[in-house]
C-alpha cells in the first residue's frame, strides 16, 4: 500500500468522487479544538476560518457540509497512518476529545494503509476515536467501495449527532454499537 502522504491523496480522490454536493473534502483542514472569549468577552479565534496554531489542529482530510455560501461544518475526520502505534491512538483519541467539545457533531477516526486488522491496542487506549480503518490489500473498487460504506455511514451518524445536540430531535435512547468487519 502507498505510504502515508501518497495515500491520503488517494483517498481524498476516492471521497471527492463519492461524496455528494453539499459534501465536500478537505486535505490539510485547520478544525478548532477550543473557542475562547478575552476579557472583553470577544471571541479570540475566527470560529469560520481556524488556523492551525491559532486553538485549531491541522487534520489529514476532512469531509465538511456546506450549510450556506460562508458556512461549512466538519462532519468526519480521517487521519491518515501507515501502522498504528499505542502513541497514534493516544495522540488521536485527544485530538478528537478536544475537537468534539467545538464540533459535538464530528465523527473521528484513524485510517491506516499498512496493516488489515485493528490492532488490539486501539481497544485498550481509545476513549474518543469513532472508528478505525485497516486498508491494507484494499485497491480499486474494492476500496472505493470500502470508503463509500465508510464516508456515508459516517456522515448520517454526524447529522444524527447534530439534530440531537441542537434540540431538532428528542430520543429516548443512545446506544454506541461495535461493528466488526472480517477479512
Amino acid at each position: 500500500m502507498a505510504a502515508e502522504s501518497e495515500f491520503v491523496e488517494v483517498a481524498k480522490k476516492v471521497a471527492e468522487a463519492i461524496l455528494p454536493p453539499p459534501l465536500l473534502v478537505k486535505r490539510g483542514a485547520a478544525l478548532l479544538y477550543q473557542v475562547t472569549v478575552d476579557n472583553q468577552l470577544s471571541q479570540t479565534v475566527n470560529v469560520k476560518h481556524p488556523v492551525r496554531g491559532n486553538s485549531a489542529f491541522q487534520t489529514d482530510l476532512c469531509v465538511f457540509e456546506q450549510k450556506s455560501e460562508d458556512v461549512s461544518i466538519p462532519r468526519v475526520v480521517m487521519e491518515f497512518k501507515t501502522g498504528i502505534s499505542t502513541h497514534d491512538v493516544l495522540t488521536y483519541s485527544a485530538k478528537a476529545t478536544k475537537h468534539k467539545q467545538v464540533y459535538p457533531y464530528l465523527r473521528y477516526g484513524i485510517v491506516a494503509s499498512a496493516i488489515a486488522t485493528v490492532p488490539g491496542r486501539l481497544f485498550t487506549h481509545n476513549e474518543s476515536l469513532d472508528f478505525c480503518a485497516c486498508v491494507e490489500g484494499l485497491e480499486g473498487k474494492k476500496l472505493s467501495d470500502f470508503f463509500a460504506e465508510l464516508l456515508a455511514a459516517e456522515v448520517e451518524a454526524s447529522r444524527r449527532l447534530e439534530a440531537i445536540a441542537f434540540g431538532s430531535v428528542r430520543t429516548r435512547l443512545f446506544r454506541t454499537e461495535i461493528i466488526l468487519r472480517g477479512l
